[in-house]
């Protein structure tokens, strides 16, 4: 009888450590397995950070021209001549475009009179969230004879060919269309020059 119940008590430790020792690495496996298995939950449910797109992304119904590159003044248009005039004025238009189309000013400020009012009038529309397709002018049959008048100012005259423009509003909706083209009427740039480079002062009708 005493060794049956030696034998009991011996099975029922037995039995009692096992169940212990079972519990105890189960509880370790679990504490273990834990900050691993949240650490990598943490890593996979992380947001990824999206890639900036550089890609020069030309205007569109969509939305503003996106890293275009600033136009280039030409080395012609810092010549105090009829020609380097003539650049400069082309240079003029290409940067107007530039900023109606990507909503970036600055290099037609750059080059801009404070009180120009057609040149603010562009500055304005690119400052108003809106954007352009277009419009590409390109300034031919350039004169001017360089003489300044009392405002120190020289007066070119030229011909203007304007392309076709879609001009949207903040919004996106189309506001209104240009089908460009040529009036045949002569357009004048009134411009200053000082120190290596011209800034234009008035633009408009001859």
């Amino acid at each position: 009888m005493a060794i049956r119940r030696t034998l009991r008590s011996a099975l029922s430790i037995f039995a009692l450590t096992a169940a212990l020792g079972l519990t105890a690495c189960g509880g370790n496996a679990d504490a273990g397995a834990s900050p691993s298995a949240s650490g990598a939950a943490g890593t996979s449910s992380g947001t990824p950070t999206p890639a900036v797109d550089t890609r020069p992304t030309p205007a569109s119904s969509a939305g503003p021209a996106r890293n275009l590159p600033k136009p280039e003044m030409p080395a012609a248009a810092r010549e105090n001549t009829e020609a380097g005039f003539a650049a400069f004025t082309q240079y003029w238009f290409d940067t107007a475009t530039y900023a109606l189309e990507t909503r970036d000013g600055a290099p037609l400020k750059t080059i801009s009179a404070e009180d120009c009012k057609v040149c603010n009038g562009y500055l304005k529309d690119a400052a108003t969230g809106g954007w352009t397709i277009g419009p590409k002018w390109i300034s031919t049959s350039f004169v001017s004879d360089l003489k300044l008048d009392p405002l120190g100012q020289a007066v070119g005259y030229f011909m203007l060919d304007e392309g076709s423009s879609k001009w949207y509003e903040a919004t996106g909706g189309l506001s209104k269309e240009r089908h460009g083209g040529n009036n045949g009427q002569a357009k004048a740039i009134y411009a200053s020059y000082a120190n290596g480079s011209w800034t234009a002062r008035q633009l408009g009708q001859a």
